[in-house]
């Protein structure tokens, strides 16, 4: 069985194929490690870059419904600005954070 193995790696073509995939693997300054990384990476990167696309597309919509209607931008002032009438008091009501 040991004199088997010894045998394979005797051949140059094995020997040189066993050290070629070693340094590439450990000691390339681009081994597989990083390879492997910058992949995670770019996928984390293009599911970030879908939810972008998404908001965008939902905050692209929700300026034009405040540019073409005068109740939809009343509305959204009163929600965000806390703003008011002269003659109203406006209430803020704000979650307990447990």
């Amino acid at each position: 069985m040991k004199r088997k193995i010894i045998r394979i790696f005797k051949n140059k073509f094995v020997l040189a194929t066993t050290i070629f995939l070693v340094w590439i693997t450990f000691f390339n300054p681009i081994d597989l490690f990083y390879i492997i990384g910058k992949r995670m990476e770019l996928s984390n990167m293009r599911s970030e870059l879908k939810v972008l696309v998404n908001e965008n597309e939902r905050i692209k919509k929700d300026l034009h419904e405040l540019s073409s209607n005068t109740a939809n931008l009343e509305k959204f002032a009163r929600e965000n600005f806390y703003m008011k009438r002269d003659n109203e008091e406006v209430y803020i009501f704000k979650e307990r954070v447990q």
